[in-house]
């Protein structure tokens, strides 16, 4: 098993680091990297072992029809955003200091490995399981973005969940809310809310009571994987707050599989940071900050990095 070193944060420039969720996923992710970058093979090879399949048949050699489905978009996801990590890591002339890592949903299961509270194989293994259980509950759901570019906005939406008995899902900034539930009710949602509403392509409803059912089993899951003390900061989606401790990162994700995810907090936190690197196909996590602080600056790392170049 390949190990790399950061640096806790001290003295010396701060990064944090930005890990994209479900619906990133594409046919022929990582291909690239794979193909450059000794790391990100041996991020893939880890994977493949760990899981019992083979990872990259998965991302380059499979429909979009069958990358989506959740139990194969989760790992793939994770593991594609891992080896931007590990590129981006030995592409750099000296050890990163990591300010904290934070990734969207099944994000923060790639932002535990990469702050190393996870190994890869058990971080391959928990995304797998993770996504199995959620393509489990049998219930038909659905998930809403709604554009909320004002507080009128933002009133009407919230108001419309609440009377229909819709979860929020995820606050993704200052102008967008995802809701979650019923598949019927979110088509209701949706004729309320119009054209500044659009229905996601996911296989059910994502962050939401509706998931209460397999919440047991994945804290078993959780309760049984080897965790590793790293102490290098951690910024949980669910609770926006940052923690340093196995016990601590291990909780935000036993609750992000229900509540929402507040990216909201986590772009507040990155705001206080001078620089920060989105890591894996995150282009689109990307565009939810183009409102950042010109004093920020923030690196893409996907498939199209270039050593001495990367995308910007």
């Amino acid at each position: 098993m390949t190990e790399i070193h950061v640096t806790v944060p001290g003295d010396g420039e701060r990064t944090f680091l930005l890990f994209p969720g479900q619906g990133s996923q594409s046919v022929g992710m990582c291909q690239r990297l794979d193909k450059n970058y000794a790391a990100a093979r041996t991020v893939l090879d880890e994977a493949s072992e760990a899981l019992g399949l083979d990872i990259r048949h998965l991302m380059w050699h499979t429909t979009p029809d069958v990358l989506k489905q959740t139990e194969n978009a989760q790992p793939a996801i994770v593991i594609a955003s891992v080896a931007a990590f590990r590129v981006w890591c030995d592409t750099q002339a000296a050890p990163p200091v990591i300010a904290w890592g934070a990734g969207h949903s099944i994000g923060a299961l790639a932002a535990a490995i990469a702050c190393g509270y996870l190994t890869v194989a058990d971080g391959a293994v928990l995304a797998r399981r993770r996504g199995q259980l959620m393509a489990s509950v049998k219930a038909r759901g659905g998930m809403l973005a709604v554009a909320v570019t004002s507080d009128e906005a933002r009133d009407l939406c919230l108001g419309v969940a609440e009377r229909l008995g819709l979860d929020v899902a995820a606050v993704n900034g200052t102008q967008q809310i995802v809701l979650s539930g019923a598949a019927e009710t979110v088509a209701q949602a949706k004729e309320a809310l119009g054209g500044r509403s659009r229905l996601l392509e996911v296989s059910n409803a994502f962050h939401s009571r509706l998931m209460e059912p397999v919440l047991p089993e994945w804290g078993e899951v959780l309760d049984s994987t080897p965790w590793v003390e790293s102490g290098v900061p951690y910024l949980g989606s669910a609770s926006g707050a940052l923690v340093a401790s196995a016990a601590d990162v291990a909780a935000d994700l036993r609750h992000g599989l229900r509540n929402p995810v507040r990216w909201d907090l986590v772009l507040q936190q990155a705001a206080r940071e001078h620089s920060g690197a989105v890591l894996g196909p995150g282009r689109s996590l990307a565009k939810l900050w183009r409102s950042r602080p010109q004093s920020v600056a923030l690196e893409l790392v996907d498939d199209d990095y270039r050593k001495g170049g990367p995308t910007r």
